[in-house]
């Protein structure tokens, strides 16, 4: 997939992300013309240690380039050490949870499908666990609905990707304020908008929408 007019809209919405190609994994079709927004901050980004933007950039520039993935999990691997980051914390998991999207990207640039099959699962995997053991995690929930958001039922993610629309629906309108104002209203627009939410998850997430500034 190709994103149109990428110089001309915010960048929050001009890049493609990770799910939508993971939909290439197993030779599924992507929605066309459907753009994300950029991974959510969760707590970790503000912690004056930590950096993220940098894994960011190259976990979306993995969607389109290979070796953007080494690089990636390389920045993890600095990052943990720069930062002396302690297991099982907030930047903890955030860190984990790249690292399973990008090992779940491994599977998109992998010629050979037991091959694809093999990062998918490794990737997945460790998404699976972060969100086990942080169900609150903003981040890690958003990384792991656009990892598997797109790929073909047959793969049996259709409950962790109800899971985390239902999550996001709860999380989203009480961080409202931790958040970038215009990725915020992406990401609350693209939950209301596919997340076939209950009525009232809708009506708080709009709320929150409502308030103009983003």
């Amino acid at each position: 997939m190709q994103v149109k007019g990428a110089r001309r809209i915010s960048r929050s919405r001009a890049v493609v992300s990770a799910a939508a190609c993971a939909a290439l994994l197993a030779g599924a079709p992507a929605s066309a013309g459907v753009h994300h927004p950029d991974p959510p901050v969760s707590r970790a980004a503000y912690d004056e240690r930590v950096d993220l933007t940098g894994l960011r950039d190259l976990y979306l520039r993995s969607v389109r380039e290979a070796a953007a993935i080494r690089e990636g999990l390389g920045e993890i691997e600095r990052l943990r050490a720069s930062a002396r980051v302690r297991e099982g914390t907030e930047v903890d998991a955030t860190l984990d949870a790249y690292r399973g999207a990008l090992i779940t990207l491994r599977a998109k640039h992998a010629a050979w499908p037991p091959d694809k099959l093999r990062h998918l699962n490794r990737g997945l995997a460790v998404l699976d666990a972060t969100v086990r053991a942080h169900p609150d995690h903003a981040e890690a929930r958003y990384l792991r609905l656009m990892s598997c958001y797109y790929l073909p039922g047959i793969l049996g993610r259709g409950r962790s990707v109800r899971d985390d629309f239902a999550a996001l629906a709860r999380l989203l309108p009480g961080v409202r304020d931790q958040y970038p104002r215009e990725l915020y209203g992406a990401i609350a627009r693209f939950v209301v908008d596919r997340g076939r939410l209950p009525a009232d998850d809708v009506r708080a997430l709009q709320a929150t929408l409502a308030r103009g500034d983003d």
